[in-house]
């Protein structure tokens, strides 16, 4: 570009003869690398900040991946950690339509870049191979962005080829969604069947991410369809998919996946300290590589000094803002796999490090340290666990073990952050020197950016109260003293929080990888499809949901057992098996982004 503009600025002719628009369409796409390259441009729609995006590909500040999980409720947004939930949707001031809205119109941006490459696909020197995956993933872009706006806004302008100015193409009306999505499923379908996998590179698409998001769109339509009772009597004269056969679908590619290479869930890495129960779970958002990491089919790479970002740090300072309601936490079973007011639920005390099973008490309104108790650890990897450590400077700490251990329960779960120090304590190293390679994912206590001592969690505020009298008379400190990690639930959540990666205040520092694409949600979507089209047992249950709760070292599911007492607590309207099947997928995707879509699908954003 910098000759071209010096060759220019010397040669007035050289405009005359060639128009800057011209020369990149009739010369950018005559061979396989300069298509390549602005293929490779296609991909930012997958880390950039656009809501208008469904899934992990969104980013946006403090709330990191969980920007549309707080439009659900699924987890909030309090602002600053102290100020009112701020969610358009439930606090009902989001009915105004805009005349304008970056949700609508992101699609299309990204959609005529992947219809200028479709276009030119026969400018291309190269094999026949080569033009095909060029096609393929392009068109695999293209159909992602017709799914953006499906889910955001039913009906809309599908779009095939570059648009002129003409007003006659400007002007359209939308087009009906039953017909958007049979184009998606078509351009989804052609996709699987052509594209070749052995000329692209690692980490690129492939047969089976374009099968996994076949997987996750017929999933959202066809149970749209199913829940909004949408008329499809114009589906048999066109030739358009039904929802079952969405469904259907769904079903098939997802069994295929699961059956496939990807069918093998992470487990996690010990050699940072990370022994905690279910660490593969949370290290698929905490490691700095996901190469080769079982289950990742598409990931989000960064590296040092080329393409960092904050997402992490955004959970150690002060304007962190996003925390998990309590009624979420409810969600969350019992390590033995039961609902917390289930009639079997199982209760107990913790005495000096030792549990035994006590009296009865309610998870859903008692002492934090309780409600963590024998609870699923997938809940210990989203949300901050509570603890108490004693002050010896902002970057020093010695664990509480006064009153029997009382408040140091999870701290000893979890690797301790930083290192050995001469009084006997620890000192938390500036996390913004070093990336600390080798250490722990998950660690406690946490800290600011810089390294300061978070001495208490929950922080349901900031106060003026000393860290180390925040405790007394034997009751729960709910203070720490510090402007970071704060807010009203007590439930914080550190999702991205990994002790090993890089912080800095003003920059992007962080090399954490993030999945796109990876087999746990096809694994959802497969007993959620197999569910509505009447197939769910017990085989199911053990090729999906009982997979996921091996990996998370939480109690099977057992289908002959899940009767309508079941949960106490379960919507009525609602099959008791299915409940089960949409709590499993709430919980494993917290955080992720998906809840929006679910709530919405399912016809229960009420």
């Amino acid at each position: 570009m910098a000759a071209a503009m010096a060759l220019s600025s010397c040669n007035d002719g050289f405009l005359d003869r060639q128009p800057k628009n011209q020369l990149s369409e009739e010369f950018g796409f005559n061979s396989y690398e300069t298509c390549t390259a602005y293929l490779q441009s296609l991909y930012e729609m997958f880390t950039g900040g656009y809501t208008s995006f469904q899934g992990p590909t969104m980013v946006n500040g403090g709330l990191g991946t969980s920007t549309r999980d707080t439009y659900s409720g699924i987890l909030t947004n309090f602002g600053t950690g102290l100020n009112n939930v701020y969610n358009g949707y439930a606090n009902r001031n989001s009915d105004n339509i805009p005349t304008s809205n970056a949700t609508y119109s992101n699609p299309y941006i990204w959609l005529r870049r992947a219809n200028v490459l479709i276009e030119h696909i026969g400018d291309m020197e190269g094999t026949d191979e080569q033009r095909t995956y060029i096609e393929a993933v392009a068109r695999f872009f293209r159909a992602y962005c017709h799914y953006s706006l499906l889910i955001n806004f039913g009906d809309a302008v599908y779009v095939d080829h570059v648009l002129t100015d003409s007003e006659e193409e400007m002007q359209v009306p939308r087009d009906s969604r039953l017909y958007v999505a049979d184009q998606i499923y078509r351009e989804l379908d052609w996709c699987m069947k052509n594209i070749p996998d052995d000329v692209s590179d690692d980490n690129t698409i492939k047969s089976y991410v374009v099968k996994a998001f076949m997987s996750r769109f017929t999933l959202f339509e066809g149970t749209w369809r199913k829940y909004h009772n949408v008329d499809e009597s114009q589906c048999a004269s066109n030739g358009w998919m039904t929802g079952r056969e969405l469904l259907e679908a769904c079903a098939s590619v997802s069994r295929e996946l699961i059956n496939g290479p990807f069918g093998t869930l992470y487990t996690g890495d010990t050699s940072g300290g990370d022994t905690y129960p279910g660490r593969g779970y949370g290290q698929l958002w905490t490691s700095e590589d996901l190469a080769g990491v079982p289950g990742v089919m598409l990931y989000a790479k960064y590296i040092e000094n080329y393409k960092m970002h904050r997402i992490g740090h955004f959970e150690h300072i002060g304007s962190a803002s996003l925390e998990m309601p309590q009624s979420t936490v409810d969600l969350y079973l019992t390590k033995d796999g039961l609902p917390i007011h289930n009639k079997d639920v199982r209760y107990y005390d913790y005495v000096n490090g030792e549990y035994e099973e006590g009296e009865p008490y309610d998870y859903a309104n008692c002492d934090v340290y309780k409600t963590f108790r024998n609870r699923d650890p997938r809940m210990w990897q989203t949300v901050m666990p509570p603890y108490h450590v004693n002050s010896s400077g902002n970057n020093d700490y010695t664990i509480d073990e006064s009153d029997g251990g009382r408040w140091s329960e999870y701290i000893h779960q979890f690797p301790a952050r930083g290192v050995p120090n001469a009084s006997g304590g620890y000192t938390i190293r500036a996390v913004n020197g070093s990336y600390a390679l080798g250490f722990a994912h998950k660690a406690l206590p946490s800290g600011n950016w810089g390294g300061n001592v978070l001495y208490n969690v929950p922080q349901i505020a900031q106060t003026n109260k000393s860290a180390n009298t925040a405790m007394h008379d034997g009751a729960m400190g709910l203070y720490s003293d510090k402007p970071f990690q704060r807010g009203r639930s007590g439930y914080f959540v550190w999702k991205h929080h990994a002790a090993w990666d890089r912080q800095d205040q003003n920059n992007p520092m962080e090399i954490a990888d993030k999945p796109l694409f990876k087999i746990e949600e096809t694994m959802l979507n497969y007993a959620e499809a197999m569910w509505e089209l009447g197939r769910f047992d017990q085989s199911v249950a053990d090729a999906s949901i009982n997979k996921l709760r091996d990996r998370a070292e939480v109690g099977r599911m057992d289908v002959a057992a899940i009767g309508g007492d079941f949960d106490p607590d379960r919507d009525p309207s609602v099959d008791p098996v299915l409940w089960e099947i949409r709590r499993e997928r709430l919980i494993e995707l917290m955080g992720e982004g998906f809840s929006w879509e679910d709530i919405r699908r399912w016809k229960k954003g009420d």
